[in-house]
């Protein structure tokens, strides 16, 4: 079969995925866009008119090859299969995708991957292809109606392969899709490097009367959230994560990255950064604490940040402190619903054992 590589399946059907049909679109790519059959009503006028209209730094209707709850139409013929959905999904789709595609001529990406490419390893064996984890999404986006989303500002990006030894010759091909700034070492050093857990995670849990009080006033995390108090906590979140990264050999500095800081940030650094950025500070929300700011950067992203730095050996006391936290908030215990390493197939391994599998796909 010829693969198409101006051809895309958009997986999910939320803030994210309807940008990034939009987008590519825009840019003259053939975009079929899929949902799950049980979550189709969600975007029932999407289905209908197959367009999308996008306003903000990017306007215009867009209309798409194809809608459908049908993963084979969805990826048939396509080179790319981006998947745009919340971590939780991640696993559903790994089913779902499981003995469908083309190993050999089809790429998964995920937006962002929460180690996912792990999970997809575990999930679906020597049937995988190869899978890529970007840190975060490319565009900061909400959507504003039915088939409408408004693109507040783009992210910059990085991205990773598995196995890491097929990154190089396929970076560049990437490049078509999103201008990816860097590539990192393996998907290890991308899950570690996810921006949202150590952003947002001080910034909601100062913020939680204020979460729970909406509507009565209105609330932006970015412009109310974002004090002194709640900057320190992403800070020691931040190191605790950096230093799970120098055992494994690299330097992160995703903080950095996204909000344009240097190096040794001081907390009064990232607040000015924060505070300032126009793209973030008109984004209301979140209104609720089942949003995926708490529900999904604590199980996909602190979990396992917590887990990987059991494994080697550092102390993870304040993303503990906070997991335990929302334990109490939710009533769950996100240390058993989050991702552990036997989801990773990471467990028993050793950090020198971890690394040589994330080079070649193989333990």
């Amino acid at each position: 079969m010829r693969y198409d590589s101006k051809k895309v399946a958009v997986l999910g059907g939320g803030h994210g995925a309807h940008c990034m049909a939009a987008d590519l679109a825009y840019r003259g790519f053939k975009v079929n866009m899929f949902e799950m059959p049980e979550f189709k009503g969600n975007i029932s006028l999407l289905f209908e008119t197959k367009t999308i209209e996008i306003e903000g730094c990017i306007k215009g209707s867009f209309r798409l090859e194809c809608v459908t709850a049908d993963i084979h139409e969805a990826i048939d013929g396509v080179r790319y299969i981006l998947i745009v959905t919340p971590a939780f999904a991640h696993k559903a789709y790994a089913n779902l995708l499981k003995g469908k595609m083309d190993t050999d001529n089809q790429m998964v990406i995920l937006y962002p991957g929460a180690f996912a490419g792990f999970l997809f390893k575990t999930i679906l064996g020597d049937d995988c292809p190869v899978v890529a984890e970007a840190n975060n999404l490319p565009y900061d986006t909400r959507l504003v109606g039915p088939g409408r989303v408004k693109l507040y500002g783009f992210n910059d990006i990085n991205i990773a392969f598995m196995p890491a030894r097929q990154g190089q010759a396929l970076f560049e091909q990437v490049q078509a899709l999103h201008p990816f700034v860097r590539m990192y070492d393996d998907i290890m050093e991308a899950g570690l490097s996810i921006v949202n857990p150590a952003f947002h995670a001080g910034l909601c849990l100062f913020s939680i009367n204020d979460i729970e009080n909406w509507p009565k006033r209105p609330f932006f995390l970015y412009e109310h959230g974002v004090t002194p108090a709640s900057v320190k906590m992403n800070m020691v979140l931040d190191n605790e994560r950096k230093e799970i990264g120098r055992v494994f050999g690299y330097n992160l500095r995703p903080i950095e990255d996204f909000s344009n800081l240097a190096e040794g940030y001081a907390w009064r650094d990232l607040y000015k950064a924060i505070h300032g950025d126009i793209s973030l500070t008109s984004i209301s929300g979140p209104h609720d604490i089942e949003s995926r700011y708490l529900i999904e950067d604590a199980p996909y992203g602190l979990v396992p940040w917590s887990h990987i730095g059991g494994l080697a050996g550092v102390k993870t006391t304040y993303i503990d402190t906070i997991v335990n936290i929302y334990n109490v908030i939710h009533e769950r215990n996100w240390w058993e619903e989050g991702r552990n390493l036997q989801d990773l197939g990471l467990d028993g391994m050793s950090v020198d054992e971890i690394k040589d599998y994330l080079q070649s796909g193989y333990k």
